[in-house]
């Protein structure tokens, strides 16, 4: 039996609806267990009526893609707007890495790679030149601060991408969305200790604290 809520539906808005479910799925879940016939499913159609919106499996994918690191990039560079500290600017762009893991997490990235390289490429070509030169920005101005200790930005880069990716890869084992959080948010907090200077470090403790 057909969802009457869709068989009415504009091509367009069923379009928007699919971009929706699937831009929280692959949030949550990364890119993996994507399937067209789950897809139909979900929203009681043929694949022939998603096939009329989108040409490829690959085209769908793609279009979630780009809207994610549309909005990371967007959340990215209001951050760095904000009237906060470099530290605290620090704490909020895990929060956006934390939201939008499956476009940051290497395993996500190598399994999609499998399937998609030229989606794997585009995502990479992005991070280093949309997102990381960014992130090389702060890092620069927490050093001209003294916020931020004098070790070399790739190191720094390299060192996060790979623990991140670690933490990333247990949120399916986390008993919970929320112990999932909690999880990354201390890892990540133990990551920015090892590179913050003192002063940077008691910045950090009172944010903790709420003392601004």
């Amino acid at each position: 039996m057909k969802n009457n809520n869709f068989i009415n539906t504009e091509p367009a808005e069923l379009e928007s609806e699919i971009i929706s479910y699937l831009n929280k799925q692959f949030i949550s879940s990364g890119f993996k267990n994507f399937s067209l016939d789950e897809l139909a499913s979900r929203f009681q159609i043929s694949k022939k009526t998603i096939y009329k919106r989108f040409e490829t499996k690959e085209d769908i994918i793609r279009t979630v893609i780009t809207q994610q690191l549309s909005d990371a990039y967007t959340n990215f560079v209001a951050t760095i707007q904000s009237p906060i500290t470099i530290v605290e600017m620090f704490v909020e762009l895990s929060k956006i890495i934390e939201k939008y893991y499956s476009v940051f997490n290497e395993a996500s990235l190598k399994n999609l790679e499998r399937y998609f390289p030229q989606l794997a490429i585009y995502i990479e070509q992005f991070r280093t030149n949309r997102i990381i030169p960014l992130v090389k920005i702060l890092l620069k101005l927490g050093r001209k601060k003294q916020l931020i200790l004098e070790i070399p930005d790739d190191i720094i880069l390299r060192v996060f991408n790979s623990a991140l990716s670690e933490i990333a890869q247990s949120k399916s084992n986390a008993e919970s969305q929320e112990s999932y959080r909690v999880l990354f948010g201390q890892s990540f907090d133990l990551l920015l200790n090892g590179i913050l200077t003192k002063k940077g470090r008691q910045i950090l403790i009172n944010k903790s604290k709420g003392i601004k």
